[in-house]
């Protein structure tokens, strides 16, 4: 399998001409500052270890789903070689071919300017709804959180109405992760009901902050306010 040595040398480049990407874990490059939505490039281990495959994730952090630095986000897209590469027949980032390194660092560059723009909740949320194929929030239960955090109150009183039942009834899972989610999606209902922004917002802050707290990504994570807060 491809090694995290392998990785370090192939993104030193990348590290030391742009002081906004940072090696997170042994095989994730991260965008900083992190806040809402991190975005991730995945350097992800074949089953051989002649080669990997990047993709990039917009990762949110606020869901009481979220994993950062342990598992994928939404919006995978996987990059491929450049057309001159494709052109002589190099499709895979094969690390016996002495020019991927070279490609991979120009197509990471490439893209950096679309990465620094996602810089906003709103910036992600527009990219994922006019651009992707399969674009994030469409589940009810995410979208609850995302209008919430976007401070469609009314709306997403709709979704909780679609979903109270099953939020709310029967006994709670054992397995930590259900349990966690379980209980977190049901602490909504008040302040939701209530209209009440500021119990909401600390809601989601104090979800994002667990979430974060103790993963590779803590050091470079920067908690800055939700759309909710921000409406008069």
């Amino acid at each position: 399998m491809t090694t995290a040595r392998q990785i370090r040398k192939l993104v030193r480049p990348l590290l030391e001409r742009h002081p906004d990407l940072t090696l997170a874990t042994s095989h994730t490059l991260w965008m900083a500052p992190l806040t809402h939505v991190g975005i991730e490039i995945w350097l992800e281990r074949a089953s051989m270890a002649s080669y990997f495959r990047p993709r990039w994730f917009l990762t949110p952090l606020f869901l009481p789903t979220s994993k950062p630095a342990y598992g994928a986000g939404f919006c995978c897209v996987l990059m491929g070689r450049s057309q001159q590469a494709r052109e002589a027949g190099r499709r895979s980032w094969d690390w016996d071919d002495p020019e991927m390194p070279a490609d991979f660092v120009s197509q990471i560059e490439e893209a950096i300017p679309l990465f620094r723009s996602l810089d906003t909740l709103n910036a992600c949320r527009f990219f994922t709804e006019k651009q992707m194929k399969h674009p994030w929030g469409k589940d009810f239960y995410e979208q609850i959180v995302y209008d919430i955090a976007f401070g469609n109150l009314a709306l997403a009183r709709c979704w909780w109405q679609r979903l109270e039942t099953e939020i709310t009834s029967g006994d709670l899972p054992t397995e930590d992760f259900w349990r966690t989610k379980t209980l977190r999606f049901r602490s909504l209902r008040e302040p939701l009901m209530d209209d009440d922004r500021a119990a909401l917002a600390a809601l989601l802050h104090q979800w994002e902050r667990e979430n974060v707290t103790g993963t590779p990504v803590e050091r470079i994570w920067q908690p800055t306010p939700f759309p909710l807060e921000q409406i008069a």
